[in-house]
């Protein structure tokens, strides 16, 4: 009796001491296509040296992690006087590195407020020099277009005109899943740099950072929801100051959550990016929720985090005119 009380007292110590010693549970395997907008660079494109500098950082960082990705081209950011060939370089060596382009227009107009026949034109404008690089690379790359502003068409009717347009020129609508509103933390970044404020500009990144997870922590539980699972993720970002800085971070906070890093080709290979996508709107929104309105699903728009209020005000006052 005395030894079967003694034992039963030892039981949650024993408990206790074989939870500690077990190995922690494994993080879900989960997958993410890294995408960058605004080639060659998203804003300040007009200085060369710091195009080339942001650009050369972000492939570095991609090549020696050998993680897949893709730029999306603004191409008339390469039309500068003297500066041509040098801006096309810069697309090269993304090339050169194994990555891969799309197109992204050549102005970088919305579809929201352009004439179809304009933004297709700007279309056309604007695969000039990506469809040469891509066709001296060999093969037969996928040829992907990302809208600008992720603004697929104010009605039902542009959108439908316009993707049979994408099809015809043989493009594929490159989607996302994950935004995190980089290009506001982006403009704050380069504010606190112009005034020499480090701790400013160490704020900023690490509120981009922070910001990035929760948004993550939203798509990741939001895939679920819809799906029963979690599909591949493809995140938006752009080529930018803010993101030559923070990319080895990022990553590194993407792999903690269980991530590896696959193109994007591979990510939607997944039947989850066959669903339609039944959106139509002036706005951008990530496909998760785009899907939902097809499967007649409860929106989740306003659920989504947004960014630090102080963020946005900041961000606000700068784009005022």
């Amino acid at each position: 009796m005395i030894r079967r009380l003694l034992f039963r007292a030892f039981l949650p110590s024993l408990f206790i001491l074989l939870t500690a010693l077990a190995p922690a549970a494994a993080p879900p395997a989960r997958t993410i296509a890294i995408t960058f907008d605004d080639l060659p660079l998203a804003p300040n494109a007009d200085d060369l040296a710091t195009v080339r500098r942001v650009n050369e950082t972000l492939v570095g960082i991609l090549a020696r992690r050998k993680v897949p990705a893709i730029g999306f081209v603004n191409e008339g950011k390469l039309q500068v006087t003297g500066e041509r060939d040098a801006r096309i370089a810069v697309l090269q060596r993304w090339l050169d590195a194994g990555l891969s382009l799309g197109n992204h227009t050549f102005s970088h107009l919305s579809l929201r407020d352009t004439p179809l026949a304009d933004y297709e034109d700007d279309v056309i404008h604007g695969e000039v020099i990506t469809r040469q690089l891509l066709a001296r690379r060999g093969g037969s790359p996928a040829l992907y277009f990302r809208h600008p502003f992720t603004a697929t068409g104010p009605t039902a009717e542009v959108k439908a005109a316009f993707e049979s347009f994408l099809h015809a020129r043989g493009y594929a609508v490159a989607p996302f899943t994950v935004d995190s509103s980089d290009y506001m933390f982006n403009q704050l970044l380069i504010e606190a740099l112009a005034h020499q404020d480090t701790a400013d500009a160490a704020r900023v990144r690490t509120a981009y950072l922070d910001h990035t997870d929760a948004v993550m922590t939203f798509c990741e539980g939001l895939s679920r929801e819809t799906f029963g699972r979690e599909i591949p993720q493809i995140l938006l970002i752009h080529d930018s100051e803010l993101n030559a800085g923070v990319l080895e971070d990022l990553l590194n906070r993407l792999a903690a959550r269980g991530y590896t890093f696959v193109s994007l080709d591979d990510a939607l290979r997944d039947p989850a990016y066959r669903t339609p996508d039944r959106y139509v709107g002036r706005f951008g929104p990530s496909w998760l929720h785009r899907w939902r309105v097809g499967l007649g699903l409860p929106s989740r728009l306003r659920d989504e985090p947004d960014p630090p209020q102080w963020v946005l005000d900041r961000y606000q006052k700068l784009a005022a005119p």
